[in-house]
C-alpha cells in the first residue's frame, strides 16, 4: 500500500525530463580534487615513473641544443673550423632525435594511462549511479548524468593523455632555461628576466578567469545534453501533447547559454597568444641590446648571445603552453568536480545490513494516494488504482 501525502525534494526539469539540477560548482577545492584523482593513478605508477624519466631526458636534450649551438658559433664558426662544426652538428642531430623518440614513447605510455584511468572512473561512476535513490534521478536529468559519464571523463582523459606530460615538461623546461641562463651569464640573465613578473601576473590573471569559464562550459554542456537527450527519448510524449515549439525553445535557450560561455572561455584563451608574442619580442630586443653592450666590453661571447635568443624563444613557448594547457587542466578539474559530486552523494534509501530479498506476488493497489515533489504543489491528489499481475498502468503528464 502506498503512503498518502508522500513528498520529496523539488525536481528541476527542462522540457520533457529536461536539464536537472547541476552540482558542478559544489566541489571547488582544486587540491582535494587533484589528490583524489591521484588515487586513481596508483595502479599505473610503474608507467608514470618511466614517463617521468623520459620527460627529464627530453628536457635535458632541449636545454642542451641551444648551448651546443652557442659553442658551435664561438668554437667553430668564427674560427672557420668545418671539421669541428660537422661533428658538433651531428651531435646536435643525435640529441634532437633522442628528444623526438622520448616524446613518442611518452605519448604512447600516457595514452594507455589516460584511457585506463578514465575507464576506471567511468565504471565506478556508472556503477554508483545504479545504486543512487530515485529521488536523486528525479532531480537530475539523465542527459546531464550521461554528460558526466562521457564528456567529463573525456575531459580528464584529454588532460592526462595530451596535457599532463606536456604541462610538466614545459615547467621543467622553463625552470631549466632560467638556471641555464644564469649559469651562462648572470648579467644578461638579469636583464632578460625583468619582464618575468609581468608575465607571471598576466598568466595568473588569465588562468584564474579561465577556471571559472571552463567550469561554466562543463555545466552548460551537461544542461544542453540533458534537454536534448530527454526530449528525444520522450519524443512520443512531446508529440502527444503538441510540445514541439516549447521543447525547441528550451533547447535553443540551453544551446545559446552553452555558446555564450564557450565564446567567453575561447576569448580568454585566445588573448594569451598576442600577449606572449609581444612580451617575447620585447624580451629579445632587450637581450640583443644588453648582449651587444656586454659583447663590446668583452663580458659575453657571441655564441652565448645566440644561446640566449633561442632560450628566450623557448622561454615564452613553455610559458604560453603552460597557460594554454592549464585551461585544458581546468576543464578536466571542472569535469572531475562534477563526477565526484555524484560519487559523494549519499543514497537517501539504503538497504539494512540484514536485508533479504522477498518474492512479491499479487496486485499493486493505490487507495487515495497524494504525491508532491515540492511541498504545497501536489501532482497527484487522492488517486486510486489497481494493477493486476502482468498489467501496466502509466501516468503521463505534459512535463
Amino acid at each position: 500500500m502506498a503512503q498518502q501525502g508522500t513528498s520529496r525534494p523539488a525536481a528541476v526539469r527542462f522540457g520533457v525530463g529536461g536539464g536537472g539540477n547541476l552540482t558542478g560548482d559544489s566541489a571547488t577545492n582544486t587540491r582535494s580534487t587533484v589528490r583524489r584523482l591521484l588515487t586513481y593513478l596508483r595502479p599505473y605508477r610503474g608507467r608514470l615513473l618511466v614517463v617521468a624519466g623520459l620527460v627529464i631526458l627530453s628536457t635535458a636534450g632541449n636545454l642542451a641544443g641551444p648551448i651546443l649551438l652557442g659553442r658551435a658559433i664561438d668554437n667553430y664558426v668564427i674560427p672557420k673550423d668545418m671539421s669541428g662544426l660537422t661533428q658538433l652538428a651531428l651531435t646536435m642531430l643525435a640529441v634532437y632525435i633522442g628528444v623526438g623518440l622520448c616524446a613518442i614513447l611518452q605519448g604512447r605510455l600516457m595514452v594507455g594511462v589516460g584511457q585506463g584511468l578514465v575507464a576506471d572512473i567511468r565504471a565506478q561512476l556508472f556503477s554508483y549511479l545504479q545504486h543512487l535513490s530515485m529521488a536523486y534521478h528525479d532531480s537530475h536529468s539523465s542527459g546531464d548524468l550521461m554528460s558526466r559519464v562521457t564528456n567529463d571523463t573525456e575531459a580528464i582523459n584529454r588532460a592526462l593523455s595530451d596535457g599532463l606530460i606536456e604541462f610538466t615538461g614545459n615547467i621543467l623546461l622553463f625552470a631549466g632555461i632560467m638556471v641555464s641562463m644564469f649559469v651562462l651569464n648572470w648579467q644578461l640573465a638579469l636583464g632578460t628576466v625583468t619582464v618575468l613578473p609581468i608575465m607571471l601576473w598576466i598568466t595568473a590573471l588569465v588562468t584564474k578567469r579561465s577556471r571559472v569559464a571552463f567550469r561554466q562550459v562543463q555545466r552548460n554542456l551537461g544542461n544542453m545534453n540533458g534537454v536534448m537527450e530527454e526530449n528525444i527519448a520522450g519524443i512520443r510524449v512531446v508529440k502527444a501533447f503538441a510540445r514541439e515549439a516549447d521543447t525547441l525553445e528550451k533547447f535553443t535557450e540551453a544551446s545559446l547559454a552553452y555558446r555564450k560561455v564557450g565564446v567567453k572561455a575561447d576569448i580568454i584563451t585566445a588573448a594569451l597568444g598576442p600577449m606572449f608574442t609581444t612580451m617575447s619580442t620585447l624580451t629579445i630586443s632587450i637581450t640583443a641590446l644588453l648582449g651587444g653592450w656586454l659583447a663590446l666590453r668583452g663580458l659575453v661571447e657571441v655564441g652565448v648571445i645566440a644561446t640566449f635568443v633561442i632560450y628566450i624563444m623557448n622561454f615564452f613557448r613553455p610559458m604560453r603552453a603552460i597557460a594554454m594547457l592549464y585551461n585544458g587542466l581546468q576543464s578536466a578539474m571542472a569535469g572531475a568536480e562534477r563526477i565526484f559530486a555524484v560519487l559523494d552523494t549519499v543514497p537517501t534509501v539504503q538497504d539494512a545490513p540484514d536485508a533479504q530479498a522477498v518474492k512479491l506476488e499479487g496486485a499493486v493497489k493505490f487507495e487515495n494516494v497524494s504525491f508532491e515533489y515540492t511541498p504545497g504543489k501536489p501532482v497527484l491528489i487522492d488517486v486510486s488504482l489497481q494493477a493486476q499481475p502482468g498489467q501496466t498502468i502509466a501516468l503521463v503528464g505534459p512535463t
